[in-house]
């Protein structure tokens, strides 16, 4: 077994069991499940009389030590010896990766512990154990260590006797902090510290957690006192600081995310502990973050029901081909059900025909007569296994999807039922390892919070219980064993979690529900409208692609609907939908928006987006290939069904239709030819339906960007799509592991683009509005208002932020802004002009 998603592992060689399994807990308080320990301690049978074992201790490494090391933590002299014993019973490659360390066996696996959670390296977490009571001693005047020891590596203001330890537990980041900051410009904030208790253990661990999510260089310096700056990647870096309350500690960062690293970490520093408390209120332990919220409730488990697979073969190989053809069709209406109107449903329904998970198992049906069952789990995780061991947190995330895709198959070919909930009142979910399809199926009013055992920040689970805005926590398995808890609290936004909490605590986490409460502003205030200071005002409208995003829609106080997304009536089935079928789906999400403008995209698939009953060609480079209109213009029949559905849904609604990846007028001629004989055909047969319709485009593609003066002649309006505008301009396609910095909608090219079109807009009397993510974004949404967008479409949980990023600016202050991250090189510089004018000074 490998360290946890590869990190280095930890091993406590302890005579007493009780003390190593103590300090496992300890260790985990801080970390969650996020480090591989293993405890190598006691003698005899189960380890219960005192003593250390070297065969134990060569065991537990060989558990913990992956790719990244392993080190190990020793308490008395005897067992230093039983440790390097046991380095010479394992591989000899297994041995060069892990480091025996003199440190102390509590304090060091705290501190070794966080420091492998925030990626560490073998020598990092070494030095942090071997200097973990060094901050003590400093503390208590106990520091023998002259400042001569110092290595010349650590910052200057780092050689008192307390910070010395601290220099040496972070040198090996000076480098790279200081490579990025020849890059990229800092972003810092002066921030006093409001736990009466200083920057102790418990929200230092937290800091490092929070820090290690953020693609930044960040540090922390206690002004006050004169010391530091330190790394944000080291708990005896931060305890060297010597912070207490009230001190000033200046936090510093470099990077693509440097202003979101800031914000959030200041976040956390300013926190205040509960009033008339000494302290807050100290959780069952952390786990790792995953959508900000406080939730209180009984404790429930997810209940799934994955039948087992049998091992055996079959006698004929083409049926049971056959029959897996079948059910991937099933899984795709399945989870195309569950994620309907998500981008995330695009990656599964890519898995359900990527030739490594479809040809393999069909491969092994014909090769070795397995039945489908059992071949495509086998596929699957070969597949897993691959993502398991990846380096980019972002891509080995994915592995969840990877299950989602063969538990959906598996269940329709064996039977079994979705994960569901036992019925009773509203709770905190506990589940392992929450997968995209059931984060998907939880509903809102039924779920108060989410506990993932395992899981993590960047996962597509994570993503929809942020959208759905529902609290969550991940990477909590030591914190919520399968047996404990009836009732539970989490903070999504710091990680804390509470099993069983006494009123204290209770009164605490009660304290931050209402505090969120009273900071939500009321949808009827907002009207669809906000106005910045100077009197303009930006509309808010919201995108949706079914009936439950509709109703969140209204209610947060959307204005209209900037983009309905029409695939989730055609994604995730074995057929096509009919023509009655669709005007049905349509009406109830129209009715939701009665009176209100309605913007309907027509067909955006093709491509990417699988629509198996079409038996579309493969592609080579499905981003442009045949999709969006494309396909549409392709297929006419299909096209002009769904304009008689819209036009006949649309009657007494104020109903806009929208046309997806344009790049010709030709193809802006094509639709409206369309629309005409579709208002002819429903006119011939007497139905009732809407007309005449406006119609505008999508620009999605430079070169509609580019021909936007052009293109206003055939469109009434425009709507700019930057997710897909942003990754054709930049080549970066946008679910691209690798390629998050590039494919940046803040990047001056892609803001260049929008104000081409902005311009042609307006010099043709157009409305231009943006409905891709970067409308939602805070540190974007700003640059596009800048630029002259009045229109912003996102998701409606997105509102309060883009609010709070437009509170107090000027049309002139955004225009200045906005002229700025035109002329610079990049997305960082550009967001980084963005952050430099928000604050204050």
């Amino acid at each position: 077994m490998s360290g946890a998603a590869g990190r280095v592992g930890l091993v406590l060689v302890s005579h007493s069991r009780a003390l190593a399994e103590a300090t496992e807990t300890l260790a985990r308080q801080m970390t969650g499940e996020s480090v591989a320990i293993a405890c190598a301690a006691g003698a005899g049978a189960g380890g219960a009389e005192l003593g250390t074992d070297a065969t134990a201790i060569a065991a537990a490494i060989e558990r913990v030590c992956g790719p990244a090391g392993a080190v190990v933590l020793m308490d008395l002299g005897s067992a230093i010896l039983s440790a390097e014993m046991a380095l010479e019973l394992v591989a000899p490659e297994l041995g060069a990766r892990t480091r025996l360390t003199g440190g102390p066996i509590v304090e060091g696996a705290v501190a070794a512990a966080v420091r492998a959670a925030a990626g560490g390296t073998l020598d990092q977490v070494a030095a942090d154990a071997r200097h973990a009571l060094d901050p003590k001693a400093a503390q208590l005047g106990e520091a023998e260590r002259p400042a001569a020891a110092a290595p010349a590596a650590a910052p200057a203001a780092a050689a008192t006797a307390a910070a010395a330890p601290a220099a040496a537990a972070t040198a090996a980041a000076a480098p790279a902090a200081a490579a990025t900051a020849a890059v990229a410009p800092a972003v810092a904030a002066d921030l006093a510290i409001a736990d009466p208790s200083g920057l102790h253990a418990r929200p230092a661990a937290q800091l490092i957690a929070r820090a290690a999510m953020f693609d930044a260089a960040i540090t922390l310096e206690n002004v006050t006192a004169g010391r530091g700056p330190v790394a944000t990647s080291s708990l005896i870096a931060l305890a060297s600081l010597g912070a207490r309350r009230g001190d000033v500690l200046r936090l510093r960062a470099t990077g693509r995310q440097a202003a979101e690293a800031v914000e959030a970490l200041a976040a956390l520093v300013q926190r205040e502990a509960p009033a008339g408390a000494a302290a807050a209120p100290a959780a069952s332990g952390l786990a790792i973050p995953v959508a900000p919220g406080v939730a209180l409730g009984p404790l429930v488990r997810l209940v799934r029901s994955i039948p087992e697979v049998p091992e055996t073969t079959v006698d004929d190989p083409a049926a049971e081909a056959e029959r897996l053809r079948r059910a991937l069709e099933v899984a795709a209406q399945d989870l195309g059900n569950a994620l309907r109107g998500s981008d995330i449903l695009d990656a599964h329904q890519a898995l359900l025909c990527d030739p490594a998970l479809v040809d393999e198992a069909l491969s092994r049906i014909e090769r070795e007569r397995c039945n489908a069952a059992w071949a495509f789990r086998l596929a699957i995780e070969a597949a897993a296994a691959i993502y398991r061991q990846l380096d980019d947190p972002y891509l080995r995330a994915r592995e969840a999807d990877v299950h989602d895709v063969g538990d959906a198959v598996v269940r329709a070919l064996l039977g079994g039922a979705a994960a569901t909930l036992p019925d009773g009142p509203p709770a905190v979910v506990v589940a392992d390892d929450l997968t995209p399809s059931e984060a998907a199926r939880l509903d809102a009013a039924r779920v108060l919070g989410v506990i993932d055992r395992r899981g993590g920040p960047t996962s597509h689970a994570a993503i929809l219980l942020r959208g759905a805005g529902i609290p969550a926590v991940a990477g909590a398995a030591a914190l919520v064993p399968d047996a404990g808890g009836a009732l539970a609290g989490l903070d999504g936004a710091t990680g804390e979690v509470w099993l069983d909490p006494d009123p204290a605590i209770t009164a605490e986490i009660e304290r931050r529900q209402t505090a969120i409460r009273a900071s939500r502003r009321p949808p009827g205030a907002r009207a669809g409208r906000l106005r910045l200071a100077c009197g303009r005002e930006i509309e808010l409208w919201a995108n949706v692609a079914g009936p439950s995003d509709a109703r969140a829609a209204r209610e947060a106080g959307a204005l209209g609907v900037g983009l309905l997304r029409t695939e989730m009536l055609f994604l995730g089935r074995v057929d096509e939908p009919g023509e009655e079928e669709q005007a049905e789906l349509l009406a109830e999400i129209f009715a939701v928006f009665t009176g209100a403008p309605i913007v309907v995209r027509t067909l955006d698939a093709g491509g990417d987006k699988v629509l198996p009953y079409l038996e579309l060609d493969a592609e080579t480079n499905p981003s442009l290939g045949v999709r969006g209109v494309r396909l549409s213009l392709a297929r006419p029949a299909l096209l002009e069904a769904q304009l008689r559905a819209i036009l006949v849904a649309g009657r007494g609604h104020d109903v806009r239709v929208l046309i997806p990846m344009v790049s010709t007028a030709a193809e802006v001629g094509a639709v409206r030819a369309a629309l005409e004989r579709a208002h002819e055909a429903l006119a011939a047969a007497g139905r009732p339906h809407l007309w005449p319709v406006a119609t505008g485009i999508m620009v999605e593609v430079p070169s509609a960007a580019l021909m936007a003066e052009r293109l206003a002649r055939q469109a009434d309006f425009f709507s700019i799509g930057t997710n897909d505008l942003t990754q054709h301009t930049l080549a970066a396609e946008r679910g691209h592991p690798r390629l998050h910095a590039l494919a940046d909608p803040a990047h001056p090219a892609v803001l260049r683009l929008v104000r081409a079109v902005v311009e042609a807009g307006h010099a043709a009397g157009r409305p231009v509005s943006v409905c891709g993510e970067a409308a939602g974004d805070p540190d974007v949404a700003p640059l596009l208002v800048g630029l002259g967008i009045t229109r912003l479409s996102m998701c409606a949980s997105a509102f309060d932020a883009v609010e709070d990023a437009l509170a107090g600016a000027t049309s002139a202050e955004l225009a200045a802004v906005a002229e700025e991250a035109l002329s610079v090189d990049d997305a960082a510089a550009a967001r980084a002009a963005r952050a430099a004018a928000r604050r204050p000074g």
